[in-house]
């Protein structure tokens, strides 16, 4: 290697070379050069190094021939290792340039010459090897946390280095490979964040990158793999009762979770209709009071954890009724004997433990009055409680022992006329 080579700058240079505002590098045509010998040649103080630019200081040329200055580099690792003319510095009184958007850890060649407005050029200075800093090294604790309800926690150890101003958090769902960037944290001591709005148990992978002030980027840290919580699974074994009287009674397998908050009980009227919100409940039973015999309901229930993840709702309905009204009775018939009415009929249900009678007395051809006539044990009944010329209706109705009764029989109208 040429002796004439610098790989250093002295401290009293250093501390000039802070001061100083770097020229921009213009784009240069190649062009024939014309040496002049007589032209004093740039010499350089030295120079400071830092990741992606270099900076240069060199003593000012008082010849009044002098305009400006040339500046050549090569670039690592291309096929021709020449040095290239980069940037054009058209005053004579400059003293520093800086080069930027350069490589980290790399080593660049340079050397300077002086130049006149007619094009000339001297000879070059001395060429310099200069190495850029290394990279700044990425965040080096990272560290995702699962298992919490659609969000994920991400912590982090503050870069030591001082140029570090922001970083940027990127994510990788399981179903695609792409790093994408969620966020941007100002500030190099912050060291968390809660990344929301996530799918219910689903993976992803988190990693971070360290931002200079100078908008420098590191490579970034290990990748750090999180499963949002799941939903809590669904309730099975879900059973539903057809024989109470005007009510339902529910009741269900446990949920395994360990952080149950409660239960959630939809109910719909038809099997595939839409199941609305009808109670909520922290047992694994419950009973339905409904004010109809016979009505049919279908039910689907959900478990809620204490995040207020609930499950999906049970893939099966189960469908429950209350207690459906008796038989009514059949072969009814009545007339008049002896100035009473006397009635019979038939029961067909084994539920039935009594009978009511409902009589109607036409008190005037739009009036009308009516009792129930209960606790009839026998299927007959006979009714001295009338009056000539005066109209009667009876319908029949078996009743169960929870009171629940049957539909009536249809009316008989029964009369006797007065002599």
């Amino acid at each position: 290697m040429n002796s004439s080579i610098r790989y250093a700058l002295s401290a009293s240079l250093a501390l000039s070379l802070f001061s100083f505002t770097g020229c921009v590098p213009q784009p240069v045509a190649p062009k024939a050069v014309t040496i002049d010998s007589t032209l004093p040649t740039p010499s350089l103080n030295g120079f400071i190094a830092d990741i992606t630019s270099i900076a240069f200081e060199w003593k000012p040329l008082e010849g009044p021939r002098v305009s400006g200055y040339y500046v050549y580099r090569n670039t690592p690792g291309a096929e021709d290792q020449k040095l290239q003319r980069i940037a054009t510095i058209d005053s004579r009184f400059a003293t520093h340039y800086v080069d930027s958007d350069l490589k980290p850890a790399s080593e660049y060649q340079y050397r300077f010459s002086a130049i006149t407005k007619e094009g000339s050029e001297s000879v070059a200075s001395e060429t310099m090897l200069v190495a850029t800093q290394p990279m700044i090294a990425p965040v080096s604790f990272f560290q995702a946390v699962g298992n919490m309800p659609r969000s994920a926690k991400l912590l982090w150890r503050p870069h030591p280095n001082g140029k570090i101003n922001s970083y940027i958090l990127e994510r990788q769902d399981a179903t695609d490979p792409k790093w994408v960037a969620i966020a941007t944290i100002t500030g190099r001591l912050n060291a968390e964040f809660i990344d929301r709005e996530l799918k219910d148990g689903q993976v992803y992978h988190y990693r971070i990158k360290a931002v200079t002030f100078d908008k420098l980027t590191t490579e970034p840290s290990e990748a750090s793999k999180v499963i949002t919580k799941p939903l809590p699974p669904e309730i099975r074994n879900i059973t539903s009762t057809n024989d109470l009287p005007r009510a339902i009674k529910l009741s269900w397998e446990p949920s395994s979770i360990p952080d149950l908050s409660h239960y959630n009980i939809y109910r719909s009227a038809t099997p595939n209709g839409a199941f609305e919100y009808h109670v909520k409940l922290e047992s694994t039973s419950f009973t339905d009071t409904i004010t109809e015999d016979g009505k049919f309901y279908f039910y689907k229930v959900t478990a809620v954890d204490k995040d207020g993840l609930e499950s999906l709702l049970s893939s099966v309905a189960t469908q429950g009724s209350t207690l459906s009204k008796p038989q009514t009775p059949i072969a009814y018939e009545g007339k008049i004997v002896n100035k009473a009415t006397e009635l019979q009929w038939k029961n067909t249900d084994p539920r039935t433990v009594s009978f009511t009678v409902i009589k109607t007395t036409k008190t005037s051809w739009i009036s009308r009055e009516s009792i129930d006539i209960n606790n009839i044990i026998e299927p007959s009944f006979r009714d001295t409680d009338i009056r000539a010329d005066v109209s009667y209706l009876y319908e029949i109705m078996s009743v169960d022992k929870n009171g629940i009764r049957s539909l009536p029989t249809q009316a008989i109208e029964l009369r006797y006329e007065a002599k």
